[in-house]
């Protein structure tokens, strides 16, 4: 079990797909706190340093998906498993031992993004404004997905011998698994009840409130921590007009009303008075 996960670390020296993953997080970690100065600059919006800083969340899955399907899948393609077993080793070593260092480069992912962020974002933007502990936990989580995702593809590099297959169903998962997250997160916040908007003959507009039926009976948290989560140090406009809210970074329908400028426009039908 030593001498594999020896052998697996040191292959990722001369990795491409592993130091180009690096790279591309890295890149990410500083485009995001200038993207958002540069909008508070222009714009006025007002953005808050954790605005952006759990968003690597959406990409680590996908990054791990290339990673674990080409790094094992080169195994295949070498023989280089076969030797493995050949030797001695058991096929649960050689998938712990893979296990391990597909989890290890995922931390690594991580990092690559938030050490840039932070280095960027805290000059840029400014520092913390929600509790420690909300941060240190959604970190410590994201950290466990990332984890866990290189688990999963892992073992499914370990059971598709082609290297191409792999890949394909790794990153199909990877896609599939971020578009499930975003659908469970747009139910758990979507509101209990809607306007609906009726127009009368003369032209009169009047409004109703309905159930929603989208809406998911249970516990959830409260819709004001969009609002909360804009509001943070103010920001001046140029033409000395109040700065406007930072639209939101993350993938729910409330916050892409305000990604493009728009809030969500309620149902409207025409009724005859």
């Amino acid at each position: 079990m030593t001498r594999l996960l020896s052998a697996g670390f040191l292959r990722l020296k001369k990795n491409k797909v592993f130091w180009g993953g690096l790279i591309l997080m890295a890149a990410w970690g500083i485009f995001m706190p200038v993207k958002m100065h540069l909008d508070a600059v222009q714009m006025g919006y007002v953005y808050r340093i954790e605005d952006g800083f759990f968003v690597y969340a959406m990409g680590v899955g996908v990054v791990m998906a290339v990673f674990c399907s080409l790094f094992i899948g080169t195994d295949y393609n070498d023989g280089t498993i076969r030797n493995k077993i050949i030797v001695g080793g058991k096929r649960s070593a050689v998938y712990l031992a893979n296990a391990v260092v597909s989890s290890v480069v995922g931390l690594a992912m991580c990092a690559a993004y938030l050490l840039p962020y932070l280095c960027v974002g805290l000059p840029l933007v400014g520092g913390f404004t929600v509790p420690v502990e909300m941060v240190l936990l959604t970190t410590f989580t994201i950290l466990l997905l990332s984890v866990a995702v290189s688990s999963v593809f892992t073992c499914i590099a370990m059971v598709c011998q082609y290297k191409s297959v792999a890949a394909v169903i790794c990153i199909l998962l990877a896609f599939g698994f971020l578009m499930t997250g975003m659908v469970l997160a747009q139910m758990l916040e979507a509101p209990k009840t809607q306007e609906v908007y009726s127009y009368a003959i003369n032209g009169e507009i009047s409004s109703v409130e309905e159930p929603n039926p989208g809406y998911e009976a249970g516990d959830r948290p409260d819709p004001s921590r969009h609002q909360s989560r804009r509001a943070g140090h103010p920001v001046r406009r140029h033409d000395g007009r109040e700065p406007l809210p930072a639209p939101c970074l993350l993938p729910c329908d409330h916050c892409a009303g305000h990604r493009r400028g728009l809030r969500a426009v309620p149902e409207i039908r025409s009724e005859v008075m």
